[in-house]
This record gives structure tokens, C-alpha cells and sequence, in this order.
């Protein structure tokens, strides 16, 4: 690997005088004063003189409040209309964080009042002007008024409108299967030295007829054998197909259950920074369509309502379209809840695989999950071995403890410690510093940097927690063909954007300029081909945390050989049914559950879905009816 490009500003004295002393002025640490120049340079004095809340929309976790305090120094008074728009952006992007594509006008109204201590007519005409500047837009629904963004208003209904229109081709308009369906099932079954239960010949002939079908199953329930029957099928018929995942993690467990290729949707639509619009943009849309016959998307569930809008805008016409997915694991860390609205909107065709094909003496896993997911409280064999274990104990501190003096049995690479929160004695930030003296403790030739109350070190595993358009990384995969295609070799390639959720591994630590090395699995090849190397600099350093610990909600679309969580008290909010079935379902060969198993019940018990506030299925059930 060449060497990465330092850090451009990474400490305090390469920023000039004149800002650092009116940055200063307004209250902000050398971190921030870091990062602000990082972005705009000098000119971020004009700008903050000029409308200081350009900060809360580069950098939101300033807070708001941290922000109108500046803006009060700087002479901004309380009805000012540059104070008002930005509490409203605020707010509500704080619903799209947590899910949302759009906040219920009162709630919206409500949250802003809190922040602005001002009349709630004086907020509703401020969002009415953003409405007509073509910020916000604004729906009537039977429930309220709601209030989106108008990005994701358009993202959502024109998802609705692709989806209805693919789903109302007629079979004639697909292209041809070139023999017979049922004589093709006969051989892949041959071949595969399988044989297809009816409900799995079903799905495949039902995929094979519609122009959007959404196969739904928990785990064990045949998916990845319909798909491979559908793949099988449609290539012996001469058809392209694309298989593609939302995530590296998903796509590079389908190539090794499936033995298909596949891609990150980002790289399926070629997701490149543009120079020219100074964007992150997809080359493949409307004007420039996939060159498939058929895409499948697995693990569907996690594809949040931008992501799918992109891929939606990039279909051409005669395109299948197959969503699978489990409708019961937790919804997408993105905006929208995708899946859920399409199968509930019953607009869809819609394939439901209940029977469980995987299962035997080393499925408590299947089993257990399966038990949970209808409401019934697991089962733990106290005699023979079993992959699905629970080991009692009360105390939070005795607990962690355990988890610990277990992880140091395990190699680092197969297991995981899943957890629903990330503060306290069981949330991923103290977790990790423990977990970090078991799996990478320090060493005399090993860098450390400490950043905050995190030190990370060479070794660690981490986990980038934002998406980040612009972050540079190389690429250096190996290739069985060389440049030449007559040998193999290395090809290299550099790129930008890493994303929520990916983890790797630090490799370098620049003491002198405060960087880190992070070398990312390949989300195409994988470890056996090839690497990405990012270089954080200091001012990007918020985006890591280390990762041998990680939420529930982040660990969705991995599989890991053997995953521990912890099972204790956790706000009702969070100990649902569907949270502690993700979790369980991510465990490949064995779950070791720690803690109280009356909680554990307490979570099945919980059935409280994540309410999300999401238009999309009513949308297509608005395009259906005028149909």
C-alpha cells in the first residue's frame, strides 16, 4: 500500500490567528475550531457573521441550542428568521434520524416551541414559508397534517409510483423464459441434487410471472434456495440478473451462501463523487438504466426510502424486480420503512415463507428464533450440546464481567457482543473499553491515540457510525486476470465513501499529524481479495468508534460465527421483540445469551413495533385505488 496523503489540518496552530481567535471568541474548543476550518476555510468568518446556523447544518451534534447561543452573541434576536428556519431543519431532521421520513406538523410544531420559547403561529408560519420556498412540503392525511422534507416526499411517492407501475405489467411484458418454468425447476433440482418443496416451486414460478415480487421469511425458511432456483432459471434463459444487497456485510454473505456474485446496491448504481456538482451522485438513473432482466435485492429490510429511490430511478422497463427480506427483523437505519410499508400496502405480490427447511440437533438458534418471532419464550436444553445457551446472572457489573471472561476464549474475528444501547455499564462504549483490553491490549509497539475518552490503537476494530460522502480511500484487490487479462495480479483503484456501519481495522497511527489508518474488507471481494485504506484525519476522528461491541440496530445484514448479548433491565423502547430477533438471528453457529432470562421473556412479551412515520404505503394504495 503506498502512503496515504497526511492529514491537511490537524492541529490548532495550522489554523489562521484571525479565525482561531474569533472562533474562539464564541466559545468553541479547538476541535471544532479544527473542523470548521477543515470545511470553509477563512471564509468561515463571513460565513458565521453572515447566518451562524450554517454550523448545525454541517455539524448537527452541536446541538442546537450550542448554536443559537452563537447566533445570540452575534446579535440574532429571537424572531429572526434565519433562527426560526433553522430550528424547523433541525427538528425535523432529527425525526429523519430516528427513522422518519416525515413528523406530524403538531409534534413538529411542539418540538421547535420548545427550542424557540416563541408562539406556535409564529412556527407554522415559518414552516409555510419554507413550504412555498420549496423546502418542506406539506400533506393532508386522515391522521394530520405531516410535515416532510421535500426530498423524501419525492423520494417516497416516487418509489410508490415505480413500484405500482412495474407490479401492473402483464407477464407478456417481461422478457421470456425460454423454456419451460416447471422442466427448468426439474433441472436445478437435478443438478443440485435438491428437491423443491411445493411452497418453494411456488415462490419461484410467482417470481418468475410478476414484474415486482417481495419474498419474506425468517431464517431457515428456504430464501437463499428460491433465489438460487430463480437465478438458475432466468440465466439458463439467457437473462442478465444483478444480485445486490444494501450493505458489503450482506453482499459478501450471499456470495458465500449463494455462491452468486453481488454488490452493494452504491456499487450496483456506480456511486461516484462528482467534481463538477461537488456531490456524491449515482451514474446509473433514468437517462443511463441497469442493463438487467432481473435485480434481486436481499436482505431488503435494511434499504431505507433514499437508497431505494435511487435504485428504483436506475430500473428500465421489462425489468423484474424481486425484494427478499425478513419483514420481522428491525427496520432500516436510513429513513422509511420499505419493506414493511410494501407488504402491508398488499399492493405487491408477496410471497410468505413459513416452513422451516433448516433444522436438526444444531438449530436451537432457528428454532428459539422462530419461537420468538410468534411470541413464545425460548427454550434452552440443559442437556447435549446446543448452539443457543444462557448463563444466569443478575448484576449489570457481573455481567459485563462475564462477557469479558468469555470474549478472551474466542478468537477476535468470530465473535460478536451485540447490545440494544450504547451508554451505560452494558452499552457499546464501555463494553468496547473492556472488550479492547481483552482482544487488544496495549503493547510497547503498538500506537496508541487518544482521542476524547476513546484510545484507539493499532489493531482495533472499529466501525464507522456516519455516512461520509468524501472520505478518500485506495483499493487494492486482487484479481485473477492481470491489467493484461492474461495473469493474475493486483489491480488498484481509488474511490470515495465509506459508510454507516462499516468496519475495519486500524493499521497506522500518525502521532505527529493525529491520523488513523483504517483498512476496510472489500465490499465486493472480501478479505481473500482485497482491502480499502481510508486515512481519517483528526477532524474526522468522530466518525470511528471501536466495534467489538456494536448495537443491535448496526448489525444488521452480518452474520457472525458466534454472537453474545447481553440480557438485562433496558428502556421498553428498545427491548422489543423484534430487536432481540435480529439479534438472535445474526449468530451463524452459536448465541450465548448473558444475563437474566426473565428479561429475556420480558423483550418477547414486548411487542411494540418501531412506530415509524412513513407515507409510503399509502401512497401506493393512493396510486392503486386510481388505477
Amino acid at each position: 500500500m503506498d502512503t496515504l496523503e497526511n492529514a491537511k489540518i490537524t492541529k490548532i496552530s495550522q489554523v489562521t490567528p484571525g479565525v482561531t481567535w474569533f472562533l474562539r471568541g464564541l466559545g468553541l474548543s479547538d476541535y471544532y475550531i479544527i473542523k470548521i476550518y477543515s470545511v470553509a476555510g477563512d471564509s468561515c468568518v463571513g460565513m458565521t457573521n453572515e447566518d451562524p446556523f450554517w454550523l448545525l447544518d454541517e455539524f448537527s451534534r452541536m446541538g442546537f441550542r450550542t448554536v443559537d447561543g452563537i447566533a445570540k452573541e452575534l446579535g440574532i434576536g429571537p424572531e429572526d428568521p434565519r433562527r426560526l428556519k433553522a430550528c424547523v431543519r433541525y427538528a425535523l431532521a432529527s425525526y429523519v434520524a430516528e427513522g422518519h421520513t416525515f413528523a406530524p406538523l403538531n409534534d413538529l410544531r411542539d418540538k421547535c416551541a420548545v427550542y424557540l420559547d416563541i408562539s406556535p403561529e409564529m412556527i407554522e408560519d415559518t414552516i409555510e414559508t419554507m413550504t412555498y420556498e420549496g423546502i418542506l412540503h406539506k400533506v393532508s392525511a386522515s391522521d394530520g397534517e405531516r410535515v416532510y422534507f421535500y426530498r423524501y416526499f419525492r423520494a417516497e411517492n416516487h418509489v410508490a409510483s415505480r413500484l405500482t407501475h412495474m407490479a401492473d405489467q402483464e407477464a407478456r411484458e417481461l422478457k421470456k423464459i425460454v423454456a419451460s418454468p416447471a422442466a427448468l425447476i426439474r433441472k436445478f433440482e437435478a443438478e443440485r441434487g435438491i428437491e423443491l418443496s411445493e411452497e418453494q416451486k411456488r415462490a419461484v414460478l410467482s417470481s418468475l410471472t410478476n414484474g415486482v415480487t417481495v419474498i419474506t421469511g425468517g431464517p431457515g425458511t428456504g430464501k437463499t434456495t428460491i433465489l438460487n432456483a430463480i437465478i438458475f432459471i432466468l440465466e439458463e434463459s439467457g437473462q442478465k440478473v444483478a444480485v445486490t444487497a444494501p450493505t458489503g456485510r450482506a453482499a459478501k454473505r450471499i456470495m458465500e451462501t449463494g455462491g452468486h456474485f453481488a454488490q452493494t446496491v452504491h456499487r450496483l448504481l456506480e456511486y461516484y463523487y462528482d467534481e463538477t456538482r461537488k456531490s456524491m451522485v449515482f451514474a446509473k438513473n433514468a437517462e443511463d438504466p441497469l442493463d438487467y432482466d432481473c435485480i434481486i435485492v436481499d436482505e431488503s429490510s435494511m434499504m431505507d426510502i433514499m437508497l431505494c429511490d435511487a435504485l428504483l430511478d436506475a430500473v428500465k422497463e421489462r425489468t423484474r424486480l424481486i425484494l427478499v427480506g425478513d419483514k420481522d427483523q428491525l427496520p432500516s437505519v436510513g429513513p422509511g420503512n420499505v419493506l414493511g410499508d410494501i407488504i402491508s400496502s398488499d399492493c405487491i405480490n408477496t410471497i410468505f415463507l413459513n416452513r422451516i427447511y433448516r433444522q436438526g440437533e444444531e438449530s436451537d438458534i432457528i428454532t428459539n428464533a422462530h419461537r420468538i418471532n410468534h411470541g413464545d419464550h425460548p427454550v434452552f436444553r440443559t442437556e447435549g450440546g446446543s448452539d443457543f445457551e444462557v448463563i444466569r446472572l443478575d448484576s449489570q457489573k457481573d455481567i459485563r464481567e462475564r462477557i469479558c471472561e468469555i470474549a478472551s476464549m474466542f478468537d477476535p474475528e468470530t465473535l460478536q457482543v451485540l447490545t440494544p444501547v450504547k451508554k451505560g455499564i452494558l452499552g457499546t462504549g464501555e463494553l468496547n473499553e473492556e472488550l479492547q483490553k481483552v482482544f487488544n491490549p496495549p503493547e510497547s509497539d503498538k500506537m496508541e491515540l487518544k482521542f476524547g475518552k476513546k484510545v484507539f490503537r493499532e489493531g482495533d476494530r472499529v466501525m464507522q457510525i456516519k455516512n461520509d460522502y468524501q472520505l478518500a480511500f485506495k483499493r487494492e484487490r486482487h484479481d485473477k486476470y492481470g491489467g493484461d487479462g492474461t495473469q493474475e495480479g493486483y489491480l488498484r483503484e481509488d474511490g470515495k465513501g465509506i459508510f454507516n456501519g462499516e468496519i475495519g481495522q486500524i493499521i497506522g497511527i500518525d502521532r505527529d499529524s493525529k491520523s488513523i489508518t483504517v483498512a476496510f474488507d472489500d465490499d465486493r471481494f472480501g478479505k481473500t481479495w482485497g482491502r480499502r485504506f481510508a486515512l481519517y484525519e483528526y477532524s474526522k476522528l468522530d466518525e470511528l468508534e471501536q466495534a467489538f461491541a456494536v448495537t443491535v440496530h448496526k448489525s444488521q445484514g452480518s452474520e457472525y460465527p458466534v454472537v453474545m448479548i447481553p440480557v438485562t433491565w433496558f428502556p421498553p423502547v428498545l427491548a422489543t421483540r423484534s430487536l432481540i430477533y435480529t439479534a438472535i438471528t445474526r449468530g451463524k453457529n452459536r448465541v450465548i445469551l448473558v444475563g437474566n432470562p426473565e428479561y429475556l421473556n420480558a423483550m418477547v412479551d414486548n411487542d411494540r413495533s418501531e412506530q415509524r412515520y412513513s407515507g409510503l404505503k399509502d401512497s401506493m394504495i393512493r396510486i392503486i385505488d386510481r388505477i
